[in-house]
């Protein structure tokens, strides 16, 4: 990897000098002066500033000196207050200022993550506890294509779990009576009680469909 670094330079601020009069060509009240900031640069964005240059310019003889150099003595003490006075050159920091930027935005962004992550669980957490009920029948297709179903029913809820008794393969159509006689006889009193978790009886009731809630009037 490799870096273009370099230096440059950005205008402050330009101010007359109308009292004083041109070392050169005498005139007076043409001279002004123009403060520069100097700031040190990579891959040609401003780093961070490391001084100031002051330039005079004589508007009648073009004569031009820069602060770098020897000034006429009565230039000294003005030049130097225009250039104490200069303003900061914010965008001389502007690689500084991105990267404090980008570190705000990084601590932001972490600070949201888990926010939003934690809406999307209890989203996500609410979807799979829609319509599940105690008690709550469901009609369950045999994946094997033969025709017939099964009847299942939810015997308990626990935060993750749905525990569930389910009948042997039924082929009448179900009514209310023949539903309470199916769950009551096929199942055995002490059969232990199947299960699933949570999201996938989510899927298995949404998803992909394998349990439907029972309606009678089918």
């Amino acid at each position: 990897m490799f870096f273009i670094y370099g230096t440059g330079t950005t205008r402050l601020v330009t101010t007359p000098l109308p009292t004083l009069a041109c070392a050169h060509c005498g005139t007076r009240g043409q001279l002004s002066v123009t403060v520069f900031s100097r700031y040190v640069s990579l891959f040609w964005i401003p780093v961070f500033p490391f001084g100031k240059v002051s330039v005079t310019v004589c508007e009648h003889c073009k004569q031009t000196l820069t602060s770098k150099e020897p000034l006429p003595e009565a230039y000294r003490l003005p030049v130097q207050t225009v250039q104490q006075h200069a303003p900061t050159a914010f965008s001389n920091f502007a690689l500084l200022l991105l990267v404090v930027a980008g570190i705000v935005l990084a601590l932001v962004l972490g600070q949201l993550a888990p926010n939003s992550k934690s809406k999307a669980d209890t989203a996500q957490s609410t979807d799979a506890d829609a319509g599940v009920t105690l008690g709550a029948r469901y009609k369950m297709k045999n994946t094997t294509g033969a025709t017939g179903y099964a009847l299942m029913e939810v015997t308990r809820l626990t935060d993750d779990t749905v525990y569930y008794k389910t009948t042997s393969m039924l082929r009448s159509k179900p009514t209310a009576a023949s539903t309470a006689q199916a769950l009551r006889d096929s199942v055995s009193p002490g059969a232990a009680q199947s299960r699933y978790p949570r999201k996938m009886w989510h899927f298995l009731v949404q998803g992909q469909g394998m349990f439907r809630p029972l309606t009678l009037t089918e």
